[in-house]
């Protein structure tokens, strides 16, 4: 039995070596690596074909006689730019039905780089960098002229970033991955650069007869793994990020990095998956070094590197094995298994034991499949590298593999030779290998016009009398395929019971048809409609209407009660499509849409896209945009809605110097700045102030010397008045520092004011500022050369203890970049040695404090106290915190190897996104922080003690650095039981309850 380790508080599994061993000199050898594979009891894997017979195997399809078409790919890593390459395509059959090929026919060896492949419509389709390549199979097996039917794939800088996993969807196109740095622009050969479709990372489609290409949905990383499920739902698979997508049509998702393709998403659709298969930090640290991986990601699944996808939908295996998704995992060199489960909107992956395990540190899993008999193939790229290897690849081996459970019976036959009325039969088949030949083969007869009369009312027949919704759905796409699902039909089973019919429905419905009947058809149900699945569905249509009939259908769904407490993924798809309709509206109606999507929409997502979109437009139209959104303001129906406007406005108009106010602003602010709600009032004098309203910034000034007023609205107005650096306004903040309730607020505030007179003032107050006002105190002392060398001075002369002066200030002082001043921090300060050079020795100190017995007497109610202390400004984790830096629930937080790497040493591995920037402003002032979120006006940052919003405007030079924003010597601010109680914490497999 293979052991499983309980790894924080989700379940992930792990079978044969755990080693850290270098990579062997060479691969087991191919006729013994099935036998060393550790698999599941009663599976059994064969070695369907190796070396010599194979190299390279990068991608495979099945034909409709079962036989296995394979590419060899010889290009990579130096992709042919003149044409001409020496790949091959090979015929694999296994006419015993041994799980082992006895036949090999070369189809084609002069292929050009390829990376892809699916058969159909009497030929080959090929993944030939830079075109999508068509070559039919002539009698004898006999290759014809090739047909280029797409082309402009990016090969410039594309690398391992190929366009890849053919496949049929259920809808009768062509299906394929594209990669983060294919910047591609895709069309018919000869089609002009500027009617081009621009895709880079996520999913593609291309339609065989009607010969139409089309982006279905954008993001993720590398995707190198395709496949659908039961329902019709299109999963990928991709590295580095999270390993498992549920992509939905006109979905935009998460990306490693760069800027998705529209820029008026303001929001990506995340992962299916809240796990990952390896233990996190940078993307790097999951490269295997042995068999099985490193340790610690071992344990997690195996690394981030994924590739191939295949839903098992057969039914050779278990029963508990269908409706999984099987992908290797590069790294691990095994294959992952995740479950798949709908939730309220959507689908999630679910943690499964891991599948298969090589057992040999050569194993790299490519393309995974399921095969005709039910097994599932899985093609062995075999090298110590992976997709990183730019300069040579191993070309000497490659296998596939086969893996059966007990009782496999191989196929013998041709789905092409059926009748219709077999491969209608066909349609209810328990392996959807079959259902999937079969129905691309009546498309195939229906394009040129072959299909027999009564075949479209025998699937009819089945779509209205099964019961079960994956046999329906079948019929229904097989209608489709043929071109018999007519716009009345389909809009006739919006009626239908199940949610996933009526989904699919409206997935078909033809939006080149009649959009003034679909559109008043779909409005109509969708006020009826309760299901979030349809609903997500229709905001995918939406993208594919126009004019007034986008209009009926898109504040249907803005207005639709589901979407006050639908998930963020659908009220995002949602917006994708109302945006996708704004766009087309002209500019000198734009003021209308108001209206209809500002205020009133149930999706809170919707309403701040809406209005984030209207700040967004060229200056006029966003003139009269702003004008109608403070005239509509009072409208808004809650107070909640009104703050969420308010600060929305605010957020969007932040950077942008002079910001004019609104027409009707003098006569709806009173409203607002004399409510009840204070929240609202507050919201309503950062707004004024952003407009420069006199009265407001006169009325926050007075209130800042106001000692009868609330604290809070006294910090408040120092926050709101300071970015704006009024005459004298230093001065009022150096009174301040004799006040226990402001001077914290006063101390961050006055960072941001290049007064001479300021560093003078904050040494003189020092001694009686609590620890964390010295903290802010020495930040704010390092953001200038001027102040930092009066900072020097005072600890030069003990005014300032050195000890108060941490290495992330030191370093902030650095950044100044001043000769001068960083010769004297070296002098005074010293220098600022690399933690790495003491890691080892402070790890294990640590370790000798932190035993195992020395936990269990920890107190985690404590320890949860030291995490909301320390670490929740930056970490999540149970949900709450901040999300500035990584998420700890997920995380290898068990391992006391692990945390201590990370804590002593933040620096030493640090993901991009969590890497301090640099800033140097206009008025010399250094911000060093990572960047939150950025807009064209503004950058939001976050440093060690604040947050800021940043003009563009006002950003001199901007540097990155391989730094962590998280500081060292966290533990050297806890006394050693807190520590204890910390890591005790961090152990714990739930929340633990605060103390009482």
């Amino acid at each position: 039995m293979r052991t499983r380790a309980l790894l924080l508080a989700l379940l992930t599994f792990t079978a044969g070596p755990r080693l850290a061993a270098a990579d062997a000199d060479k691969p087991v050898p191919a006729k013994d690596a099935a036998g060393k594979m550790t698999l599941p009891d009663g599976f059994k894997a064969t070695l369907f074909a190796g070396e010599p017979d194979i190299v390279q195997p990068i991608a495979f399809t099945f034909d409709d006689r079962g036989r296995m078409w394979l590419v060899e790919c010889l290009s990579y890593p130096k992709w042919s730019r003149d044409g001409k390459g020496s790949d091959r395509v090979v015929i694999l059959e296994d006419t015993d039905g041994d799980g082992v090929h006895d036949k090999k026919t070369v189809f084609l060896d002069n292929g050009v780089n390829l990376s892809g492949i699916e058969y159909g419509f009497g030929g080959i389709w090929l993944c030939s960098l830079p075109n999508l390549t068509f070559i039919p199979v002539l009698d004898g097996d006999k290759p014809g002229k090739p047909e280029v039917k797409l082309d402009g794939w990016n090969m410039i800088d594309t690398k391992h970033n190929i366009f890849n996993s053919l496949v049929w969807g259920p809808d009768g196109w062509l299906y394929g991955c594209n990669g983060i740095q294919a910047k591609s622009f895709v069309g018919a050969p000869g089609t002009p650069k500027e009617t081009r479709t621009y895709l880079d990372c996520g999913v593609w489609r291309y339609h065989p007869t009607r010969k139409a290409f089309e982006a279905v949905a954008h993001g993720t990383t590398n995707p190198f793994g395709l496949d659908f499920d039961e329902h019709g739902e299109m999963f990928i698979t991709n590295c580095v990020i999270d390993h498992l997508f549920h992509f939905v049509p006109g979905g935009h998702y998460q990306r490693m990095y760069g800027q998705d393709p529209n820029p008026h998403v303001y929001g990506l659709m995340g992962s299916c998956v809240d796990y990952k298969h390896w233990a996190g930090g940078d993307w790097t640290s999951s490269r295997t070094t042995g068999v099985g991986g490193k340790p610690e990601h071992s344990d997690a699944g195996g690394g981030h590197a994924h590739s191939g996808a295949a839903i098992y939908l057969a039914d050779n295996f278990p029963k508990e094995y269908r409706n999984t998704l099987f992908t290797a995992n590069i790294h691990g060199n095994r294959l992952n298994n995740d479950g798949l489960e709908r939730t309220k909107s959507g689908m999630k992956g679910v943690r499964r034991p891991d599948f298969l395990f090589a057992n040999d540190s050569w194993f790299r899993g490519i393309c995974v499949k399921t095969g005709p008999e039910g097994g599932l193939y899985v093609s062995d790229w075999c090298d110590t590298g992976e997709c990183h290897n730019y300069d040579k690849a191993d070309t000497t081996n490659g296998r596939v593999y086969r893996v059966v459970y007990k009782g496999a019976q191989p196929f013998k036959g041709n789905i092409a030779k059926l009748t219709d009325a077999e491969l209608v039969k066909l349609q209810l088949h328990p392996n959807d290998w079959f259902v999937r030949k079969a129905r691309r083969v009546l498309q195939e007869r229906a394009a040129v016009g072959k299909l027999g009369k009564e075949t479209p009312d025998a699937l009819r027949k089945l779509l209205s009398e099964e019961k079960e919704a994956p046999r329906r759905l079948r019929a229904l796409w097989a209608l489709e395929v043929i071109g018999h699902n007519t716009t009345a039909e389909l809009l006739a089973l919006l009626k239908d019971t199940n949610q996933h019919v009526r989904s699919w429905a409206v997935r078909l419905i033809d939006a080149a048809g009649n959009q003034t009947s679909i559109s008043t058809a779909l409005a109509r149900f969708a006020d009826k409609e309760q299901s979030p699945l349809v609903l997500n569905a229709m905001a995918s249509l939406l993208q594919r209407l126009s004019g007034d009939a986008a209009l009926r259908v898109a504040v249907a769904l803005a207005h639709h009660t589901v979407y006050a407490s639908a998930d963020e993924a659908s009220q995002l798809l949602a917006w994708y499509g109302i945006e996708r309709y704004l766009s087309q509206v002209p500019v000198r109606r734009r003021s209308t849409m108001v209206v209809f999507f500002a205020y009133r929409p149930e999706s809170r997502v919707v309403r701040r896209n809406f209005i984030r979109w209207a700040l967004d437009q060229p200056e006029q139209p966003m003139t009269d945009l702003l004008n109608q959104l403070i005239l509509d303001l009072p409208g808004a129906s809650t107070v909640d809605r009104q703050i969420d406007a308010l600060s929305t406005i605010r957020e969007s108009l932040a950077g942008r110097p002079q910001v004019a106010p609104p027409r009707f602003w003098a006569e709806a602010s009173p409203q607002f700045l004399k409510s009840e709600s204070k929240q609202v009032a507050r919201e309503a004098e950062a707004l004024a102030v952003v407009f420069g309203d006199k009265g407001a910034i006169a009325a926050l000034a007075t209130r800042i010397t106001d000692a009868s007023a609330k604290p809070d609205d006294r910090r408040a107005a120092v926050e709101l008045l300071a970015p704006r650096k009024l005459p004298d306004f230093a001065k009022t903040l150096h009174a301040l520092l004799d006040d226990p309730a402001l001077r914290g607020t006063a101390i961050r505030a006055l960072a941001q004011l290049p007064d001479p007179a300021t560093p003078a003032a904050i040494i003189k107050a020092y001694p009686k500022f609590t620890p964390a006002e010295k903290a802010d105190a020495v930040q704010t002392l390092a953001a200038r050369v001027g102040f930092a060398n009066e900072l020097l001075d005072a600890v030069e002369k003990g005014a300032i203890p050195r000890a108060d002066v941490p290495v992330v200030t030191a370093r902030q002082v650095l950044a100044l970049n001043d000769k001068t001043t960083s010769e004297r921090l070296e002098k005074v300060w010293g220098k600022i040695t690399p933690v790495a050079k003491e890691r080892a020795a402070l790890i294990a100190k640590w370790k000798g404090v932190l035993t195992e017995d020395s936990i269990k007497k920890a107190d985690p109610v404590n320890g949860r106290v030291m995490f909301t202390k320390h670490c929740a400004a930056c970490h999540k984790m149970f949900g709450e915190g901040q999300s500035v830096a990584p998420e700890l629930t997920g995380s290898q937080r068990a391992s006391l190897e692990y945390v201590l790497e990370n804590v002593l040493d933040p620096s030493a591995v640090v993901p991009s996104e969590y890497r301090l920037v640099n800033f140097t402003l206009a008025d010399d002032r250094v911000v060093s922080g990572i960047v939150l979120r950025e807009t064209k006006d503004a950058v939001t940052v976050r440093t060690v003690n604040d947050t800021l919003t940043v003009p563009v405007a006002d950003v001199v030079t901007r540097k990155p650095t391989n730094v962590s924003i998280m500081p060292e010597g966290l533990f050297d601010q806890m006394k050693p039981d807190e520590v204890r109680d910390l890591i005790a914490y961090l152990r714990a497999k739930e929340q633990v309850p605060l103390p009482k």
